[in-house]
């Protein structure tokens, strides 16, 4: 099958746009009413989303995972995410400019946090203020470096899931929510009223429930394990359609009880990996009426860039944070934002994409050439 498949590019065009909503939503405040508390959840449920579909990718992509030695997994997973670096320092030297410190005490945590950036190893840093520094975004680039280090050094484990039946793709699902279920609950029950005594040991916590590396893993796996569910079953298009209302109707009761609770009682992240897993499942095949819609060109394009976009809608925020806000009205402001975003990305991916092919066409006249010599 397509490493790109168009439904699955639909759902994380929505997921980079559920972000988008929840960064940008700080402009308008209460403007926002009844929506805010649903904004503020939309972008975290995003980057779980895009987590779990790329590994369901991975499934697709990758059969079986090599055994590397210690220097070989870090530079293979330092492969997979540098093809972005240069756009990962340009976005976090304009955000720095845009954040520049007015205090030692500013200056100091810069310093503190730029080894980390530079590296992109900030993910891996259990200190929330770490991780956001510069372009707060940009974590995600770390997030991936430290997924794919796991996914090297537990290459048996992934191996097994890559080759596993239904039912054990299932139990290895059940397992994961619940252990994420369990992670959450130990961190909102024991750790929150314990560091809340100290508003600077909150930056753990914070990181805890939403940065750490293992909890993203874990939803990276579940897309693994979705993946072998899919590719091992074919529903009937009655059965696929039935489950796009359902996944429909989980969102809509979900928004609905954010709205309502702003901190909902079992953790966001289980639920919106359950509906993300649901929604997949739906749309998987082509017949299905959720893939002609998630498959929509102008979709799967922004699906296509939403690694650029991830990166540049945050410098584009924090640059209009700190000039224009005070000059357009708010309303406007989110779509001047998601304009340049989307401009700025799409000039990114073009570029990316040349590069790319020159460098594949650099590498097969360099085989030619080996070729007509030997």
């Amino acid at each position: 099958m397509s490493s790109k498949i168009g439904q699955i590019q639909g759902i994380r065009a929505l997921a980079i746009f559920s972000v988008f909503v929840t960064h940008t939503s700080i402009w308008l405040g209460d403007d926002l009413g009844w929506f805010a508390p649903i904004a503020a959840q939309l972008g975290s449920a995003g980057v779980v989303a895009f987590f779990l579909l790329s590994g369901f990718l991975l499934s697709y992509k990758q059969n079986v995972v090599p055994e590397l030695n210690g220097k070989q997994i870090i530079m293979t997973a330092w492969g997979k995410v540098s093809k972005m670096y240069g756009l990962y320092l340009l976005t976090m030297f304009v955000t720095f400019l845009a954040k520049c410190p007015s205090t030692p005490k500013g200056w100091i945590q810069a310093l503190i946090c730029l080894p980390f950036h530079l590296s992109i190893t900030q993910a891996f840093v259990p200190i929330s203020w770490v991780t956001h520094a510069f372009n707060g975004p940009a974590w995600f680039l770390s997030a991936l470096f430290g997924i794919w280090i796991l996914i090297y050094l537990c290459r048996d484990y992934i191996n097994k899931i890559l080759g596993a039946s239904s039912k054990k793709s299932l139990a290895v699902i059940c397992c994961l929510l619940g252990f994420q279920l369990i992670w959450l609950l130990f961190a909102n029950k024991v750790i929150h009223p314990f560091l809340s005594r100290d508003h600077c040991l909150l930056w753990f916590y914070d990181w805890l429930i939403y940065s750490s590396p293992i909890l993203c893993f874990s939803e990276h796996v579940i897309g693994i394990a979705l993946g072998q569910i899919c590719l091992r079953n074919k529903l009937s298009i009655r059965m696929q359609n039935l489950l796009a209302v359902v996944a429909t109707c989980m969102v809509l009761t979900f928004m609905g009880k954010v709205a309502v609770h702003a901190k909902i009682v079992v953790p966001w992240i289980v639920i919106v990996e359950c509906i993300v897993c649901v929604g997949i499942i739906a749309v998987i095949s082509p017949q299905s009426i959720g893939c002609k819609i998630l498959s929509w060109r102008p979709l799967v394009w922004f699906g296509d860039i939403s690694g650029y976009f991830f990166l540049i809608h945050g410098a584009v925020n924090y640059v209009m944070l700190s000039t224009i806000a005070d000059y357009i009205p708010k309303p406007w402001l989110f779509f001047v934002a998601l304009s340049i975003s989307i401009l700025l990305s799409a000039c990114a991916g073009q570029y990316y994409n040349r590069k790319s092919s020159s460098i594949i066409t650099n590498n097969e006249k360099s085989k030619r050439v080996n070729n007509q010599r030997s």
